[in-house]
């Protein structure tokens, strides 16, 4: 993957069991975040990259999601690769992605917050996929999850009393991060099997 063309980011991503927010790793899921300078780039690389072939060729189930950034802060390992574009008007379904390095110090305590929250993403509605993915088991961690739309990600993630909005307010109080990164991405296309993780 160092040299592919037009290739700018990348990030092999392992997840945990269930619904990816475990201790306890998934050896059946994989993500391959990618960036590209254009989307015939990507194009190329799928239909000619030998590897990316073999690789698809072992699957049982495969999903891919196309997007755009529009909205963003942070960093992963001290680099921002998204160039962010305007938001698309109206209603339409995005992708969330959150991560984090986490503390090594604070790891326990972090972890003890996550099954409440876990248990209350699967059931809310406008939720089509969700999973808890990550570079390294319990510190290097993120959340990719897509939504029918903005108005519902807005009420899981701070409306009323819910866990994910406890969550925030804990991790402004605590500061169990060294570093995190937030985007958000409207959804271009979705391809493949995109089952809600509970299915």
């Amino acid at each position: 993957m160092e040299n592919v063309s037009g290739l700018s980011f990348y990030k092999m991503l392992g997840s945990g069991a269930g619904n990816g927010f475990s201790i306890w790793p998934d050896f059946s899921t994989f993500v391959l975040l990618t960036v590209w300078e254009d989307s015939s780039d990507y194009e190329a690389f799928a239909r000619t990259n030998a590897r990316h072939m073999e690789f698809l060729e072992r699957q049982s189930k495969y999903g891919r999601a196309e997007l755009t950034p529009f909205k963003g802060h942070g960093t992963w390992n001290g680099s921002q690769p998204f160039e962010y574009s305007n938001p698309p008007e109206g209603d339409y379904p995005l992708a969330v992605l959150t991560r984090a390095s986490i503390k090594r110090s604070k790891a326990f305590k972090f972890w003890r917050n996550v099954p409440g929250v876990s248990k209350h993403i699967t059931s809310t509605p406008g939720l089509i996929w969700a999973k808890g993915v990550g570079e390294l088991p319990l510190v290097e961690q993120a959340t990719l999850s897509i939504w029918r739309s903005a108005k519902e990600l807005s009420s899981f993630a701070y409306g009323g009393e819910g866990k994910h909005k406890s969550m925030v307010v804990k991790t402004r109080e605590i500061g169990w991060y060294s570093e995190e990164m937030f985007v958000r991405f409207a959804v271009n296309r979705l391809v493949g099997s995109f089952q809600q993780v509970s299915d």
